[in-house]
């Protein structure tokens, strides 16, 4: 259902069809929180130990944790584009008793949701590629980009900045890309052929 409904949002706001397949029966519950192959190169933000990637992996995480799942390097960036979409907590506003104990309440409970890209938060498009480029370039305004150190990293790593370059060119292929690595993302970990 939640492959589904992320398929969905991403077409209702202008982006790529994607087909999900229904009825996967080879999962019957989440995957734990915590990972249990913890993975991590030389640097400390390198450090993949949850199931859901962490928001300050540095380019070397990003690479194990999508790796692990088998994605490519263009694939997961691909994916990154989703960040064109939707917004994220920030700490603006934010009471003082939450800043000084940052609970789960206080995230949900936020004043303040700010979109990744000001421009069209709720359109599906190629521009958080662009406004990368534009953010390296430092070009950006205040207030135009609120990106997160995963973002950032796809622009100050050079490999992975050649593929922020091509779907900034070209959202016919980014559009692909992301439809591709979606349904392998959705697929990860099926232990059958019967998983249908």
């Amino acid at each position: 259902c939640i492959a589904l409904a992320g398929a969905q949002a991403v077409q209702s706001a202008g982006g790529p069809v994607i087909a999900i397949k229904m009825g996967r029966n080879d999962v019957a519950k989440a995957d734990p929180k915590e990972k249990r192959n913890i993975l991590q190169k030389e640097t400390s933000r390198s450090l993949v130990d949850t199931t859901l990637p962490s928001p300050g992996l540095d380019s070397d995480g990003l690479r194990l944790y999508f790796g692990a799942l088998g994605l490519s390097e263009e694939e997961f960036v691909s994916l990154c584009g989703a960040h064109d979409l939707g917004r994220h907590v920030t700490l603006l506003n934010m009471p003082k008793e939450c800043l000084k104990n940052l609970t789960r309440q206080c995230l949900e409970e936020a004043p303040v949701l700010m979109p990744f890209i000001s421009e069209n938060p709720d359109q599906f498009s190629n521009i958080y590629f662009e406004k990368l480029l534009k953010w390296y370039d430092r070009e950006v305004s205040i207030g135009e980009v609120a990106f997160i150190p995963t973002d950032v990293d796809l622009v100050v790593d050079e490999g992975l900045r050649s593929f922020v370059e091509r779907f900034a060119r070209d959202e016919d292929r980014f559009f692909d890309k992301f439809t591709d690595a979606y349904v392998k993302l959705v697929d990860v970990g099926t232990k059958s052929r019967g998983k249908y």
